[in-house]
C-alpha cells in the first residue's frame, strides 16, 4: 500500500510541475495583454507629391502703391475711407495751400514783371545798337539780364506749378484703399504716409519654399491655395515665378520666395489675407504607400512594423514584425515603399504604441 501511495503522490507532484511548465508557457508566449494597434492593408494606388511652404503665406497684390506727402501742409481734403474702390486719377488727399500760395503769387508776379522789363531793355538795346548808339558791351549786357530774368521767371512758374501739383493727391491706378495713415487737419511733412492703394485685380500669394524642395519647383506647376478666411474652399493655380535666390542665415531655414497665382479672378479674396499653397510636383500611379508616421528608423534603416496575417479585422489579434524597408517619393502625409514588403499586407501605423517590438502580441483597433 505504501508503494501504491508513493506512486500516486509521485504522479501528482508530475502533473502539477507539468501544468506549471504549461501555465507559464502561456504567459510567456501568448498570455501577455495584447498591445492595441491600427493598421492599414497597403494597397497600390495614387500619390501626389506635393511640396509645402515653411510658414503661412501672405496673399499680395502685384501693384501696391503708398501715397505721401510731397510738400509740407495741412490736410484739408481726404475724401475716402479704408476699404473703398477707387479709380486712376481720383482725388485722395488735399493740402492747403493758403498760406504758400501768397509768397508763390508773390514771387510769380514779381519774377514776371522782372521778365517783362528786360525784355524791354533787350529790344531797345538792340534798336540802339543798330544806330551806332550804344556799345557792343552794353548791348551784351542787356541780353544777359534779360536771359536770367527769363529763367527767374520758368523757375518761378514752374515752382508754383509743383506746389498746387504737390496739394493734390491722386490715386495712380484702379484699386482699393488698403489703409489710411492720416486725417484731415494733420501736418503733413515731406515723406509722410497719407494712404496705400493695392489692385485687387492682380493678386499671388508669395510662399517660402525650403531650399531642398525648391529645386523639385518649376513654372506652371499646380498649386492648390486654401485661405484661413474661406475655411473649407480650396483655389487653383499655379506657379509663377521662383526666386533665384535662397535667404537665411546660419540659424535659420534656408528657403526661397515662391510666387503662386490664381488660375481665375478671386474677387473675394483681399491682399493681406493669410494662405497655405501645396504645389503639385508630381503624380505616381499604381504605387504603394504608407502613411509616413509608419515608418521608422532603427540601426540606420527605415523599418516598418506589419501585423501578421490576411484579412484582419478590428478584433483580431495577431504578431508584429519588424521589417526594413526602401522607400522613394514623399509628401510628407504618405511616403511611397518601393521595396521590403508586398501588396496585401498590413502595415501597422501608430508605431508610438507603448511595448511595440518585434514578436510582440498585437490588437486590431477599431
Amino acid at each position: 500500500m505504501k508503494t501504491v501511495g508513493k506512486l500516486i503522490k509521485s504522479k501528482l507532484i508530475w502533473l502539477l510541475l507539468i501544468g506549471t511548465a504549461v501555465a507559464l508557457g502561456w504567459w510567456g508566449l501568448g498570455g501577455k495583454k495584447a498591445i492595441m494597434v491600427k493598421v492599414t492593408e497597403l494597397k497600390p494606388g495614387e500619390l501626389r507629391v506635393i511640396v509645402n511652404a515653411t510658414t503661412t503665406s501672405t496673399v499680395t497684390s502685384e501693384r501696391e502703391a503708398t501715397l505721401s506727402a510731397q510738400r509740407t501742409g495741412r490736410v484739408v481734403k481726404l475724401p475716402v475711407r479704408e476699404g473703398d474702390m477707387v479709380k486712376a486719377g481720383d482725388l485722395i488727399a488735399q493740402l492747403d495751400l493758403s498760406e504758400e500760395s501768397v509768397q508763390t503769387r508773390s514771387n510769380l508776379a514779381q519774377s514776371k514783371a522782372t521778365f517783362e522789363e528786360a525784355e524791354k531793355n533787350k529790344i531797345r538795346a538792340e534798336a540802339l545798337f543798330q544806330k551806332n548808339m550804344i556799345a557792343q558791351q552794353d548791348l551784351d549786357a542787356a541780353r544777359r539780364t534779360h536771359e536770367i530774368a527769363k529763367a527767374q521767371y520758368r523757375a518761378a512758374r514752374a515752382d508754383a506749378e509743383v506746389k498746387q501739383d504737390y496739394s493734390i493727391i491722386r490715386t495712380p491706378f484702379d484699386g482699393v484703399l488698403a489703409e489710411k495713415y492720416t486725417e484731415v487737419g494733420e501736418m503733413l511733412l515731406p515723406g509722410k504716409q497719407i494712404v496705400m492703394i493695392v489692385d485687387p485685380e492682380s493678386i499671388y500669394v508669395l510662399a517660402t519654399i525650403d531650399e531642398v524642395d525648391v529645386g523639385r519647383l518649376s513654372p506652371d506647376q499646380p498649386v492648390s491655395i486654401s485661405v484661413d478666411s474661406f475655411p473649407g474652399e480650396t483655389f487653383q493655380g499655379h506657379v509663377g515665378r521662383i526666386s533665384p535666390i535662397v535667404s537665411g542665415g546660419k540659424l535659420e531655414t534656408r528657403t526661397a520666395d515662391v510666387w503662386a497665382y490664381f488660375n481665375e479672378k478671386q474677387p473675394k479674396i483681399k491682399p493681406g489675407m493669410s494662405a497655405d499653397v501645396e504645389i503639385l510636383v508630381m503624380k505616381l500611379a499604381d504605387v504603394l504607400s504608407v502613411p509616413s508616421q509608419a515608418i521608422i528608423e532603427r540601426d540606420g534603416k527605415k523599418q516598418i512594423y506589419c501585423a501578421e496575417g490576411t484579412a484582419l479585422k478590428p478584433g483580431d489579434t495577431t504578431l508584429a514584425k519588424l521589417k526594413p524597408v526602401e522607400i522613394g517619393e514623399t509628401n510628407w502625409s504618405f511616403t511611397q515603399i518601393t521595396g521590403g514588403v508586398a501588396a496585401g499586407e498590413y502595415i501597422i501605423t501608430t508605431p508610438e504604441a507603448q511595448g511595440l517590438e518585434n514578436g510582440a502580441k498585437v490588437e486590431i483597433e477599431q
